[in-house]
């Protein structure tokens, strides 16, 4: 038995790991004792993870369908096949016709993305969808527009804020979005131990709250509540009117923008007494270093991109930008936010006919059903995702959309659902079996409290007919006739590398440029040292100089064309003037009306551990409903209701909780396994999709960020007859 360390790639926490490996397989996995931060902890999706690393539902090597069955193919086989048919595919439709989809999992791959990239822009395509246009795409809109680059992203500094409220998010279930704090609720308690204060604002009671305060706000009325909060911070003086003047532009706009949202005002949809708002604001204002922190709960709702905007604006005005104890920019490996900015690749553009924006290079996936119907995308790759449970899907008709798709692709460790549907099925390795640094943003912008690096060599080798994605995709590249990263030399080393990379002869595979290889230059290249040493020296990650503030503001890392922070980019001045009247209109309309929002689960990361016995136990996902609801519909624990929005209906299970506000339902994403033949206890724990509840289409994405609406969705309830 042999002891190795690495750690988690589930969430953005990056915990540390210790794993015991005998005769290349994992036997068990423990939280690392010894980790530079993570001390010891990690939730129990990441000290599961052998049972998806050893699972017999795991797909080894290229699959292929043939008619209703599934027949095994070699890699060559599988690469030539698909090569050919991409190649006629653009030939007849054009290079927009072929697409790509990436899910959450495709963000903690560090080379995965390079290549890919490199393929479709040899292709010529910019038809990529993402599951991050379904819960972050707003941030990166915001910070492209405040500060210069979609990946200069400030985080809360929780080791030393005095006051941190965070909306919309549990990090104790489900970690925090884009910035990373491992065993977050043991950071939290440490907060107010030091006497700060720690607020939550959420429609539901949830598990992270039992460290400080929490507040009920409906549903998707956060845009009230945060204008509400900029108007009070600013009518109470709380505006350190020197950073304003010297290091930002767009005060007057922005305050004009809010100045009609009183406490009074926004309390009338909200539900937090303007009294409540007062409070909190005067609060901000006293503490020593404060931070507001929002994610996928508001991210999801119909303002998700204004709500950014205004959490952004607050922080900055306030002081707390650029500030201990606020919100400080990281400083990675090297400067990603300055090489996206200069090579405008991944800055917001419009790719498409209809003139939605691509954020981050992503369109959005609520478009997906109509880009397929209309035939604009005939054949797509999609990668570590499982869209038919993660997407908007109206009565089932994604679906529809890619079982009519002329090829379908999927690159995963299962076949799935969509799996299910595609033409091939190509096995890629797990993150146990990939030299890996952790996520990008930590890497490459620090988003982390406690800066610190890891790197982890491959724990186990792969099965032997698993090919890692940078081989896969430069693999069909050539078999399609491309000339990847621009430049025949380069393409023919790359065709080179392959052959290398998995040689029967050793000798051969020790001349390949290698993730480990490659990864060993980004370490160098970002002054630390080499993976050898770094492993020998730093197993357990290795803590780096603290970030102590005051290294972004009046620097040349605000990458605007000014230099300065702007509060109010007109087009969200325009966009708010024009859509939070008719919308605070139609929540004072419906105030009775039941919302759903979403439900994070601490045994589930989406779709990706549904398939794991020591996690999923239960058959099926719930309503959560409030106790006074459930006496209104007549309804007990376990009572079958059906949830009918104006896209589709379901019939689920009802739990009673009075963690739920009322005339809220929560129900937990990503359920719905019935057809999941090729994950056999997901089948047998199937659940629910609540995704058939939201809508799709143009009509049903935010304008400036390409998200879809997921949360905060208007719903009727009642009894179900059994």
């Amino acid at each position: 038995m042999t002891v190795k360390y690495t750690f988690c790639r589930t969430c953005e926490a990056t915990c540390g790991l210790e794993v015991d490996v005998e005769d290349n397989r994992v036997v068990k996995i423990r939280p690392d004792n010894a980790h530079v931060v993570s001390k010891g902890y990690s939730c129990v999706k990441g000290i599961h993870f052998d049972k998806v690393q050893n699972s017999p539902d795991r797909v080894v090597a290229p699959l292929k369908r043939v008619g209703d069955r599934w027949q095994t193919i070699s890699w060559n086989e599988a690469i030539d096949e698909i090569g050919a048919r991409i190649g006629k595919l653009v030939e007849q439709h054009g290079p927009q016709s072929f697409a790509h989809l990436v899910g959450s999992a495709g963000g903690a791959n560090l080379l995965a993305p390079m290549f890919r990239n490199a393929f479709y822009q040899a292709l010529g395509s910019h038809r990529m969808y993402g599951t991050g246009t379904c819960d972050t795409t707003n941030k990166f809109r915001v910070c492209e527009d405040m500060y210069g680059s979609p990946f200069r992203l400030a985080y809360p500094d929780v080791e030393h804020t005095g006051f941190i409220m965070v909306i919309g998010a549990n990090p104790a279930v489900s970690g925090n979005t884009l910035y990373h704090l491992p065993a977050p609720v043991q950071r939290f308690k440490a907060i107010t131990r030091r006497g700060g204060r720690v607020v939550f604002i959420n429609p539901r009671r949830i598990e992270t709250a039992q460290v400080g305060e929490h507040h009920f706000i409906r549903p998707d009325t956060d845009l009230y509540f945060l204008a509400a909060f900029c108007r009070e911070l600013i009518r109470q003086q709380g505006v350190d009117e020197a950073a304003v003047k010297k290091h930002m532009d767009g005060f007057a706009e922005l305050e004009q923008a809010v100045a009609s949202w009183t406490p009074e005002r926004q309390s009338k949809v909200t539900g937090i007494s303007a009294g409540t708002l007062r409070e909190l604001v005067t609060a901000h204002r006293a503490a020593r270093g404060a931070s507001l922190y929002m994610a996928t709960g508001v991210n999801q709702g119909r303002s998700g991109t204004l709500c950014f905007w205004l959490l952004e604006a607050i922080n900055a005005i306030s002081g707390n930008l650029d500030r201990p104890g606020g919100m400080l920019m990281g400083e990675g490996l090297f400067d990603m936010a300055r090489q996206v900015k200069e090579e405008q690749q991944l800055t917001t553009r419009v790719d498409r006919e209809d003139e939605l924006v691509s954020i981050v290079g992503l369109q959005p996936s609520g478009m997906l059903s109509e880009d397929i119907e209309s035939g604009r995308v005939r054949g797509m790759i999609v990668e570590a995702s499982n869209p038919l449970l993660a997407c908007s899907n109206p009565q089932g008709r994604l679906d529809r959309a890619f079982a009519g798709l002329d090829l379908l692709v999927c690159i995963d460790l299962f076949r799935n659902e969509l799996g299910n549907l595609a033409d091939y099925i190509l096995p890629a390795p797990t993150w146990l079996e990939r030299a890996e640094l952790p996520y990008a943003l930590q890497s490459f912008t620090a988003c982390t409290p406690t800066p610190y690096m890891s790197y982890s060599d491959a724990i186990v080798d792969p099965p032997a007919e698993v090919r890692h994605e940078w081989w896969i995709y430069s693999r069909l590249g050539e078999a399609a006739g491309l000339t990847m990263f621009g430049k025949r030399w380069l393409a023919a080393l790359l065709k080179l590398n392959t052959r290398l990379a998995y040689s029967s002869r050793r000798w051969l595979r020790r001349l390949a440029l290698t993730p480990e290889k490659m990864i060993d230059g980004m370490l160098k290249k970002g002054g630390l040292p080499g993976r050898r040493a770094f492993l020998r020296d730093h197993p357990h990650g290795l803590l780096l100089q603290p970030n102590k503030g005051g290294n972004f503001l009046g620097t040349d890392r605000v990458l605007t064309g000014n230099g300065k922070v702007q509060l109010a980019p007109g087009a969200y001045v325009q966009t708010f003037t024009e859509k939070a009247e008719p919308l605070f209109a139609e929540e004072t309309a419906r105030l009775k009306e039941f919302k759903l929002i979403g439900k994070r689960e601490i045994k589930r990361m989406n779709s990706a551990s549904a398939n794991v016995p020591r996690l999923v136990k239960q058959q099926t996902n719930y309503a959560y409903i409030n106790s006074e609801d459930a006496r209104e519909l007549g309804v007990s624990t376990g009572d079958m209701v059906t949830v009918r929005s104006a896209f589709d209906r379901i019939r689920i299970p009802v739990r009673v909780s009075d963690e739920m506000m009322p005339r809220t339902v929560a129900i937990p994403q990503c359920w719905g396994h019935k057809d999941a033949d090729g994950l056999s206890h997901a089948q047998l724990h199937p659940g629910v999709n609540s995704n058939y509840l939201s809508g799709d289409g143009p009509d049903n994405i935010e304008k400036l960020s390409g998200m879809s609406h997921l949360s905060g969705i208007f719903v009727e309830i009642e009894r179900s007859p059994e």
